[in-house]
Order: structure tokens, then sequence, then C-alpha cells
């Protein structure tokens, strides 16, 4: 059984930009394991601090199980104040992370994307980018070796953000998108966080608008499955597919400027059964 590890800096991340591939991944059998770095203690209107906390933990669980996910992790960093972490301290438990787990494929913020304003977002990037080859040195962190735990490789890292500056991977999930929307949809202290932002700046901008007003007081099903349609529905467009189809975007990387030279020189493991097809990355012989 393979592995897929998501690092999500907020709960409801893992949703948000990569849940339908991870509901497809867990629908395909794989093991998918998705972080949680920070507590979301502040992403709520209306709750203190304990409620927050509190409420945001079930609903991350809860849209997990929409996806299929097998494992919930919690790191439990203060969130909105990453930034205020030590980089290499918020690397060592990325590190820690793809030691335990043995991840085929690695989800995360691309440390490259355009237009990211926050910074839990900008740090737990730079720490999954970098974790990538610390965690294959066995002289960084030989803690971790006394516990059990080896040096490894993740082979496949799975980027997403705002806005990538170089996608390369459309992955379908045309299938799975109603997952996707209910996974957002359990998150409901966040999503009514997000909608009370909007609310917020429409103020200050002098007018309303009825969805969001609906939304927040009333039913937000209709609109937050409308936004998640919507966008699967402009991500396949953009990759070329025929009408009816839903994607998801990605920069995907594997080995770099090596990817060939292995494609082409690459020989199965003993026991091993063939890795899977990416249309994005390998190279297919005839």
């Amino acid at each position: 059984m393979r592995t897929a590890l998501m690092i999500s800096p907020h709960g409801d991340d893992a949703a948000a930009f990569c849940g339908g591939t991870l509901a497809k991944f867990a629908g395909e059998g794989w093991k998918v394991v998705v972080v949680r770095v920070t507590d979301d203690r502040r992403d709520s209107v209306g709750l203190s601090l304990e409620e927050t906390v509190k409420a945001n933990a079930a609903e991350f669980r809860a849209a997990g199980k929409c996806l299929g996910v097998s494992e919930f992790v919690e790191l439990g960093y203060e969130t909105d104040a990453l930034a205020e972490v030590s980089l290499v301290k918020l690397r060592e438990r990325m590190v820690y992370m793809f030691r335990k787990y043995r991840p085929y494929a690695v989800f995360s913020f691309d440390p490259f994307g355009l237009y990211e304003n926050n910074q839990d977002h900008i740090r737990v990037a730079q720490a999954v980018d970098e974790a990538f080859w610390v965690s294959c040195f066995e002289l960084h962190h030989p803690e971790h070796l006394k516990e059990g735990l080896k040096p490894f490789a993740v082979c496949e890292r799975w980027y997403f953000g705002r806005e990538l500056q170089h996608p390369n991977h459309y992955e379908d999930v045309t299938d799975v998108i109603p997952k996707k929307a209910d996974a957002l949809l359990e998150h409901k202290t966040a999503m009514k966080n997000l909608l009370n932002q909007y609310q917020l700046q429409l103020e200050t901008w002098g007018k309303k608008v009825g969805i969001i007003e609906h939304s927040l007081n009333v039913d937000m099903k209709f609109l937050v499955t409308l936004y998640v349609t919507e966008q699967a529905k402009a991500a396949a467009k953009s990759a070329g597919w025929p009408e009816g189809k839903m994607a998801e975007v990605f920069r995907l990387a594997r080995f770099g400027d090596l990817e060939e030279l292995f494609q082409l020189s690459g020989e199965l493991l003993p026991g091993r059964e063939e890795p899977p097809k990416r249309y994005s990355l390998d190279i297919y012989k005839k």
C-alpha cells in the first residue's frame, strides 16, 4: 500500500487545495495521512479561543473522513504565528513525518507559488521543500534513527497554491468533486470566518452581496459547492480538457533533470509493482 502525506498548515487547506486528489487516491487504495501543522485557534467568528480550537479540530477530522483519510496528525503550533517559529525546527518536524510514514507522495504548498500572503503557508512550504533532501541524510537528526527510523526519500512532490508559477499536472477529479465539496462544508467554523472576511470588505466597499449574507446566516452549501465545482471546471479548461471534466492543478516534481535518464534506464526492483503513471512526467514507450 502506497502512502500519500498531506502537510496542511490549517485544517481546511487539505480539502480546499487537493481534496479531490486525496479522495481519489484513498479510493484507489492508498493510505492517506494528513498533518495539521497549526491549531486554527483564531479561525472563527463569535467563539472563544478554546471553543475555536475544539470546533476546528473536530471539523478537521470530519472533513478528512469525507476524503477517506486514514490517519490524522496534529503538530499543535499556534496558528498565524509560524513566522516566529525556527524554520530549522519546523523542518525537523517535516523530516520526522517523512521518516515515520515513508510516503510515496507528499502534498504541500509550493514555496514558489504566487500571491501568497499567509506566512503559515509560506513557512510550511519552505520547511517541507527543504525536508525532501534533509530527510535523506543520516547525519541530519540522528535522534530519529535512535527511535528506529531510517533516512528516507519521497518519490513524488505534489505542490499546490493560490497560483502556481509553473503548473505541469492536472489531476482528473471529476468523479470525486462531491467528496471535496462535502469535506470543505465540514469546515463550518473556518468557512464562516472566511465569509465574514468578505462581508467586512464588502461593507468597506459600501455594498452587500446576497449570496454571502445567505451563506453566513442560513446555509453555505450552495456557495461552497458552486465554488468547488467552478474552480475545478476552470482548471480542466486550462488543461484543454473537454467540457464536463474537472481537475486540480499541481506542480508535480519527481527526479528533475534526471527524469528522462531514470525513465530510460530504470529497472523494476524484485517484488515491486510498477509505479503509478503520471502523464506530466512519464515518457511512454511505444
